[in-house]
């Protein structure tokens, strides 16, 4: 009886890391939204395709579509915003 009563004390509590020397790490894992829209470049930035290309355009002219299929590089402050999304690659 008084194993399961003290069981969840212990649970709550947690038990220590055995053979630990050191904190923990945290991992950093990249966006998988991110890692599959976004390209680095050489200068920095990062490359992208135009949003708006696959469907519902049948109203618009020619060179919108020829616009749209060409590619869009990044801002600055969206360059820092997707580095910190992408902070677990190499």
């Amino acid at each position: 009886m008084l194993s399961t009563l003290a069981r969840p004390l212990f649970a709550r509590i947690g038990a220590p890391r055995a053979f630990s020397t050191s904190p923990v790490a945290q991992l950093l894992k990249s966006h998988s939204g991110a890692k599959k829209r976004f390209r680095l470049t050489g200068g920095g930035v990062y490359k992208r395709a135009q949003a708006g290309k696959q469907h519902l355009n049948t109203g618009f002219s020619g060179g919108r579509i020829a616009r749209l299929g060409k590619t869009a590089y990044t801002t600055p402050s969206q360059t820092k915003t997707i580095r910190r999304l992408l902070a677990g690659r190499k």
